[in-house]
């Protein structure tokens, strides 16, 4: 009996030794396969690592881009949307930048195209504003609001495209229209020269001149300014004079053309006012640049 017992003990003794042996084993690196491994995970990282240098440099050269459109050195801008391409590939980001430098150098069949192929990305909104834009600046007013519009449904917070699509509406002499998407963006962007110009045209045009007298004097001073540094200055102030009395003319335009049973106000037209004569005229993209309320650069 205890001979059994004995073997049965060393047994045992031999099973766990076993056992506790293979479980360390388990837990041991296994040589090649832990080299693989760390090797694999290191190209892994020095990969990761690659690409997020890759893309923080393309952001970085958007970002100048921006700046220089900002400044309005279009030509320099569309110049370097080429250079972008070349280094880091087509993007919906880029090609917006390239379509906004189209539009403002003139380009307009161009620009529109690059504006109609990004309308079912990401960059939807942006692209009706650019279409919306290129129409405005053409003298379309009607087609410039139906395009702000779109860009306003897809991004109703965006107080750059309600101002634009206000800033349209009063052009096309729609100055009860304009009231809401000029409110509106002047609230989201207390701080933006752009959209407050906006504000004090709306005022004066529909006969708040000491209103909008006040908000002018208030842009003029140093506290007004945003956070690119813009401000107002008498150029802008001339252009709002001439902005309000196109405006008010406009607005009369389509008081006289709704009298007549009329259904469409002078396409393609705009109101030049002198001391002799009322005329109308076609709005070239030239005198779209002269009469623009923006100060000099800004999208």
């Amino acid at each position: 009996m205890q001979k059994k017992l004995g073997y049965r003990t060393g047994l045992l003794s031999v099973l766990l030794g076993a056992a506790m042996v293979a479980g360390c084993a388990s837990k041991l690196p296994q040589g090649y396969g832990v080299a693989k491994s760390t090797a694999s995970l290191a190209q892994e990282q020095m990969l990761a690592a690659e690409q997020a240098t890759q893309v923080d440099t393309a952001s970085t050269y958007l970002g100048l881009i921006e700046q220089m459109q900002q400044a309005g050195h279009w030509y320099a801008s569309l110049a370097h949307t080429d250079a972008f391409e070349r280094l880091h590939g087509s993007s919906t980001n880029i090609q917006l930048l390239r379509a906004d430098a189209l539009r403002n150098t003139q380009q307009y069949d161009a620009a529109k195209r690059l504006y109609m192929n990004l309308l079912n990305t990401g960059q939807a909104s942006r692209a009706y504003r650019g279409i919306g834009l290129l129409e405005a600046g053409q003298g379309r007013y009607e087609e410039a609001v139906a395009a702000l519009d779109k860009a306003r449904r897809l991004n109703p917070v965006d107080p750059n495209i309600l101002s634009d699509m206000g800033y349209a509406l009063m052009l096309s002499g729609q100055l009860d229209e304009a009231l809401l998407p000029v409110m509106q963006a002047s609230q989201l962007a207390p701080n933006s020269p752009r959209v407050q110009l906006n504000l004090a045209l709306f005022l004066m045009a529909s006969g708040q001149e000491a209103l909008g007298g006040q908000l002018v004097q208030k842009l003029q001073q140093p506290a007004a300014k945003s956070a690119g540094g813009a401000l107002i200055g008498t150029e802008a102030i001339a252009r709002l004079q001439e902005q309000v009395l196109l405006v008010k003319r406009a607005v009369q335009m389509r008081r006289d053309a709704a009298n007549t049973n009329l259904t469409e106000v002078l396409p393609g037209k705009v109101v030049k006012v002198s001391s002799m004569a009322v005329e109308a005229v076609p709005f070239s993209g030239k005198d779209a640049a002269q009469l623009s309320l923006y100060p000099k650069g800004v999208k």
